[in-house]
């Protein structure tokens, strides 16, 4: 078992003995609502300059998930009300977010660019094969990989090895972390006085701890997995299927 697995396995027992804990005393409250409400009160003081910064910091970090996410998800919700007035236009935060996400993203690409006289050629075969026999469709991965919360570096690190235009990167990276701190900022202002209706109405309430527990168990499986998956063998199984393809129209 590798050391990834022990440390994910620790984890959902640790999170299961906390569930049964705080069922079992009932007056005892999970440390989320805390947390939760320290970084709303973070995210409202940085506003517009704090979600690009936070979204920077998500992005640079090369393959570790920082919740950058939540924060631009609480400014989108965060006002004076459930109805508003709000502090801040989710279209704005979406824009901000999506420049600072981008050079974030951009300088795992420059670091893939410096490090490649330091890369053997068949690390990054399946890569170099894929950009040089579909050329257009490079950047429709780029910005389907920024527009989902999937990892990018996988594919902007190797691009920037093999010397890829730095503008064909850019381009796609910035119009798809654009549309999804958007879309995420647009459903914090939709949704994010119906989460807390349902997480702090009643902190003692059962549910509302197993429901906490919930959001643990998939904030851990979603950092396991995005660790633990090879994305890079993923994306070149992708690029594989896609390469067999037009070899069978030909074929037939």
């Amino acid at each position: 078992m590798k050391r990834i697995d022990q440390f994910f396995l620790i984890a959902i027992i640790g999170i299961i003995l906390y569930w049964m804990v705080i069922l079992i005393f009932a007056d005892l409250t999970g440390p989320l609502v805390a947390i939760y409400y320290w970084i709303q009160g973070l995210s409202v003081l940085i506003g517009y300059p704090g979600a690009l910064l936070i979204s920077f910091i998500g992005n640079v970090t090369v393959l570790f998930p920082f919740p950058y996410i939540a924060v631009l998800f609480l400014l989108g919700g965060a006002g004076a009300g459930p109805l508003g007035p709000f502090y801040f236009n989710p279209w704005l935060l979406g824009l901000f977010g999506g420049v600072g996400a981008t050079i974030g993203e951009m300088t795992g690409y420059l670091l893939g660019r410096v490090g490649s006289s330091y890369v053997r050629t068949e690390q990054t075969s399946g890569f170099l094969k894929f950009v040089q026999k579909y050329p257009r469709t490079t950047p429709l991965v780029l910005w389907f990989l920024a527009v989902t919360p999937v990892p990018d570096d996988v594919l902007v690190i190797p691009l920037g090895i093999a010397k890829y235009p730095w503008k064909r990167v850019l381009i796609p990276q910035f119009v798809g972390k654009t549309m999804f701190l958007m879309g995420i900022a647009w459903a914090g202002r939709l949704g994010l006085s119906w989460l807390e209706s349902i997480l702090i109405g009643d902190p003692t309430n059962p549910i509302t701890k197993s429901i906490e527990v919930i959001a643990l168990l998939l904030l851990v499986i979603g950092i396991y997995l995005v660790l633990r998956l090879n994305w890079v063998k993923i994306i070149e199984r992708l690029s594989l299927g896609s390469n067999q393809a037009p070899q069978k129209e030909m074929s037939e």
